[in-house]
């Protein structure tokens, strides 16, 4: 829908402005896909050969400038839409306006038709019907995307219907809520579509990970937009809507090459912290509210509630990093509700809501800094735990090529156990066999080509193993290792 300057100050009051100042960027599906496969709905992080990493309430305030502090999105659906529309957008209701067979969902072509340009001599009320239905755009088709295409829900007007009150919503949170269930939904062995926050997937995967990643021109303080008033300045994410540059990505936009890159990740290629030195040049809502950023808070959203686990990514925070906790697990019973118009959702998840009114109560206090050399026993116990995949995707290397690859990794730490005489490195090396063969007991169960771990089996047989004392925790999923096994080959 066209843009009219009337409607700025509107905009700015709801907490939107960031997004509509980054815009439309294309929609990189193979990175998305990529990336859905190593989602673990138990933990609501992706799991990578450098450890767990996630969507955070940062990166949302950062990248797309959201008010993450304020009330949950979440109110009824029991209303009368018809009478909704005509009060807050000012138009009567016609048989195009909603979909066949629904009172809630409004057809995008019915809005484009009647909202498609502000006329110049509009008063202010009218201004303001049109403000209502670009954000209504804004919110329904960037930030709530459902899997439609054509509608939106009319859920979100009531929360537009006063400018000043939209302002203290927390959309961050509510985005987040909505990316984490698309993300678990997206799992499902038949689902073939993703809706919610794409743009906050994508943009928070460039600013971390290589696959596809384009280049770009860096903006300094001389050349940000906005100038030197830095409210009117657009969020972090504004910086990759402009002159991208993908020259000399051959494999961009291909599955393969994506899934390749991911088993290549290190410490190397993956920005653990990409806005520690940006953070001057952003807008003030961008780091507004950041002792948030590390609640444990439950995220809400109409139907939707997810937990949310920032101990598990506590590097992200460049915080040091420690074995995570017990599982906060968002239950099978919320995975399963589903949107529906006729609800009341303040008294259905009244607990969860309550629980965010406290948000701030429940903030993580570690602030012991990141330190790499002191990363081997959470490194060890996520080789251990993790799930690296949540299935088996055709296209990965076959049994017998990820056998060798094990194989040589072996003989290789055989080879150097024989050389040194350090006593540190030489049990190092022993934990590190004794991991590998259980890892190795574990892929055979599933994949059972006797053949190949044969051959490695002999290798690590021949080597000294001492007795080891395991951490209790049982790792991102509660249950044994041939169980999760089982069920990841299982799923999409």
């Amino acid at each position: 829908m066209q843009w009219d300057d009337r409607y700025e100050k509107y905009v700015r009051k709801t907490g939107l402005y960031g997004l509509h100042q980054i815009g439309h960027i294309p929609t990189d599906h193979a990175l998305i896909s990529a990336l859905v496969e190593r989602w673990r709905q138990e933990t609501h992080t992706f799991h990578f050969p450098v450890g767990e990493m996630t969507i955070t309430l940062q990166d949302v305030a950062v990248l797309l400038g959201l008010p993450i502090d304020g009330k949950a999105i979440s109110s009824r659906t029991d209303l009368d839409w018809s009478a909704a529309v005509v009060e807050l957008l000012g138009k009567e209701v016609t048989p195009n306006t909603f979909r066949k067979k629904s009172n809630v969902a409004i057809n995008i072509s019915w809005l484009h038709a009647n909202f498609s340009c502000c006329p110049k001599k509009a008063d202010e009320k009218t201004v303001q019907q049109y403000a209502r239905a670009y954000l209504l755009m804004l919110i329904g088709s960037v930030l709530f995307t459902d899997h439609s295409g054509d509608t939106i829900p009319a859920i979100y007007l009531p929360l537009i219907a006063d400018f000043e009150a939209a302002g203290n919503l927390s959309w961050g949170s509510g985005a987040l809520a909505y990316l984490y269930r698309e993300l678990c939904l997206a799992t499902k062995p038949k689902r073939k579509q993703f809706g919610g926050p794409i743009l906050l997937l994508q943009l928070w995967s460039w600013e971390r990970l290589p696959m596809g990643r384009p280049s770009i021109c860096p903006i300094t303080e001389e050349t940000h937009p906005g100038g030197e008033d830095r409210e009117k300045r657009p969020p972090h994410g504004y910086r990759w809507c402009k002159d991208r540059n993908f020259s000399g990505l051959a494999s961009r936009k291909v599955l393969e090459a994506y899934r390749k890159e991911i088993d290549h990740l290190n410490d190397g290629n993956v920005k653990w912290n990409p806005y520690e030195n940006q953070m001057d040049l952003l807008p003030p809502i961008c780091s507004k509210n950041s002792d948030l950023w590390r609640t444990t808070a439950p995220l809400i959203h109409f139907w939707i509630v997810e937990m949310y686990n920032p101990g598990r990514v506590e590097r992200q925070f460049n915080c040091y990093q420690v074995i995570p906790p017990p599982l906060c697990d968002t239950m099978d019973a919320l995975h399963n509700l589903q949107n529906r118009s006729g609800k009341d959702w303040v008294k259905v998840h009244h607990v969860y809501l309550q629980k965010w009114e406290n948000r701030r109560k429940h903030c993580l206090a570690n602030e012991r800094p990141y330190d790499i050399s002191k990363n081997g026993k959470y490194k060890r116990w996520f080789t251990n735990a993790s799930i690296l995949y949540l299935n088996d995707p055709r296209g990965l290397p076959d049994t017998y090529s990820a056998g060798q690859r094990l194989r040589k990794m072996a003989m290789g730490i055989a080879e150097t156990f024989r050389d040194t005489t350090d006593k540190k490195t030489r049990e190092f090396l022993c934990d590190l066999l004794h991991e590998m063969r259980a890892t190795i007991e574990d892929v055979r169960e599933s994949v059972g080509d006797e053949e190949v771990f044969a051959a490695l089996d002999e290798n690590l047989i021949e080597q000294p193993v001492r007795s080891q004392v395991h951490d209790n925790d049982a790792g991102p999923s509660c249950r044994p290792s041939t169980k999760r096994i089982k069920r990841s080959s299982s799923s999409k």
